[in-house]
């Protein structure tokens, strides 16, 4: 079947390293196969070909439970799952933000080896560096998972060199770390200045100003500067509020905040948080990379983000 899009422009399909939830589903909350089947086609009609489900912090059984439901998920061809995103617990209570801190704690090398790591599929763990130890970073790194820097209250004297040389990224870069200032440039200081890793960035326009989007652009190696959305339940959704670890969170002024006012995730698809970037400056061939090859590559994904012999077919037109 031949289809015509006159005037249109196909592209690598979207790939969304951060989805907490779409289409009426958080994935801490439905971790059945229909359940993340419903949050992979809620971001597929934005454009979002490939993500990974992310877990927000939770309790250990809990995490065992979400790594069970990805294996299972890939085992069964769940169209879209690359794999999961563990955001929490392992971070830091001063920069909690929607997370539960009553579940943050420093996990020993025997402690990550009872979790049920999946054979299939990428993992990426998001974490508080300063909070855990390098022995904790190395056996994670040596079990394949890409590692993370965010919801961090680090000083720059406390991401060392070593541990830098450990971590592969920074998590929602502005959002939930510490602030770049004069006398301590922070973890969004280490971060645009650590050319190795690359850094997200929520580009809905609510999350982060233009402004500081553009200057990491500038600061960033072109191909270190990444597209997420963080989006959750209220994506595709027929209702405007949903519940995470029992407090509602609703959509108010296209923002999802909790009861206490703060930011709790975004409500955005990957095609508008594109759109908003290209808007904000950026070429659109660039824009579109930040949202497909830059993310595949961020996770050591050889065959995704690009149109060419011998990738695997995912579009967006």
């Amino acid at each position: 079947e031949h289809q015509h899009f006159d005037g249109a422009l196909i592209a690598p399909g979207f790939i969304d390293l951060q989805v907490n939830g779409g289409g009426d589903v958080m994935f801490n909350n439905d971790m059945t196969l229909a359940g993340i089947d419903s949050i992979c086609r809620a971001h597929r009609t934005h454009g979002t070909a490939y993500l990974l489900p992310t877990l927000i912090s939770a309790t250990p059984e809990h995490i065992n439970r979400a790594l069970d439901a990805i294996q299972s998920a890939i085992e069964n061809q769940v169209s879209g799952v690359l794999g999961i995103h563990l955001e929490g617990p392992w971070l830091n209570p001063e920069k909690k933000g929607a997370h539960n801190p009553d579940l943050f704690y420093s996990p020993t090398p025997e402690q990550l080896s009872q979790f049920h790591w999946p054979t299939k599929g990428k993992v990426l763990v998001t974490v508080a560096a300063e909070n855990l130890s390098i022995d904790s970073l190395k056996w994670l790194k040596d079990h394949h998972v890409t590692l993370s820097c965010g919801h961090s209250n680090a000083t720059t004297a406390q991401l060392t060199t070593e541990k830098l040389a450990l971590i592969d990224g920074f998590t929602h870069l502005f959002n939930a770390m510490s602030p770049f200032e004069s006398r301590e440039p922070g973890v969004v200081g280490t971060a645009l200045n650590t050319d190795h890793a690359w850094c997200s960035v929520i580009t809905d326009g609510i999350h982060v100003h233009p402004q500081s989007f553009l200057l990491a652009k500038r600061i960033k190696p072109k191909d270190k500067l990444l597209i997420v959305t963080d989006s959750m339940a209220s994506l595709g959704s027929v209702t405007n509020q949903f519940e995470l670890d029992g407090e509602t969170i609703r959509v108010i002024d296209n923002k999802l905040v909790n009861s206490r006012g703060n930011l709790a995730g975004a409500h955005i698809g990957m095609d508008e948080s594109v759109a908003n970037v290209i808007r904000w400056g950026i070429a659109e061939d660039e824009a579109l990379r930040m949202a497909s090859s830059y993310p595949a590559q961020a996770i050591h994904c050889d065959d995704l983000g690009q149109l060419k012999p011998n990738y695997r077919a995912a579009a967006t037109v």
